[in-house]
């Protein structure tokens, strides 16, 4: 069973702080295998697979992350993050049949959302027709399996209606696709284990 991590990088910003937070998990996993999506030449610290962006930098590629990662299990790490301990307790969730793990957001209820366009925030929520748990897509294990498949195709699609943050996208694919996700606490997302610099890899 092969894992790794992923990261996206697009433009010098996020390549600079992917190289800062690959440098981090190395002094805690330094045997795991890293990977870099982005859309330049070679960057010299990690292999790279070439992904041609659409919308906001990124975004396209983090929708395509299940056939984009060479890995059976992969963790996708934020190009913004700081790693301070293990993180094998996401790899352990996929291990015992789990599809995906991930931490949810900070903001809920009123501010669900509250960082995407106004008009896919109204459309979500008018199509969910609930209070849907927002969730960080930060930090996500995941394996590949049929239901990954049809989810993430789910999220390429959902995303590809406004081509903006991925957030939302996400919400309205689990809509449509069902999968098994362990929902983590906030220190592997923003927290003591993996710090979130958010917004630094912006630039």
């Amino acid at each position: 069973m092969s894992k790794g991590v992923l990261y996206v990088a697009y433009g010098p910003a996020a390549r600079k702080e992917a190289r800062l937070s690959a440098e981090s998990l190395s002094r805690v996993h330094p045997s795991w295998p890293v990977c870099v999506i982005t859309e330049g030449d070679d960057i010299g610290w990690a292999p790279t697979i070439q992904w041609p962006d659409l919308g906001t930098p990124g975004r396209w590629a983090k929708v395509n992350l299940d056939v984009l990662s060479p890995w059976d299990q992969t963790l996708f790490l934020d190009a913004d993050t700081r790693v301070y301990d293990k993180l094998g307790v996401g790899f352990a969730y996929l291990d015992r049949g789990w599809d995906m793990a991930i931490v949810p957001s900070i903001p809920q209820g009123g501010d669900l959302l509250g960082h995407c366009a106004h008009a896919e925030r109204a459309q979500t929520l008018q199509e969910l027709r609930i209070d849907p748990l927002q969730l960080n897509t930060g930090v996500i294990w995941f394996r590949k399996s049929y239901r990954v498949k049809l989810l993430f195709r789910a999220w390429r699609d959902e995303w590809m209606r406004w081509k903006d943050k991925d957030q939302g996208a996400l919400l309205r694919a689990l809509e449509r696709r069902t999968a098994r996700i362990a929902l983590l606490g906030r220190p592997y997302n923003g927290g003591v284990v993996v710090a979130h610099r958010f917004g630094m890899a912006r630039g």
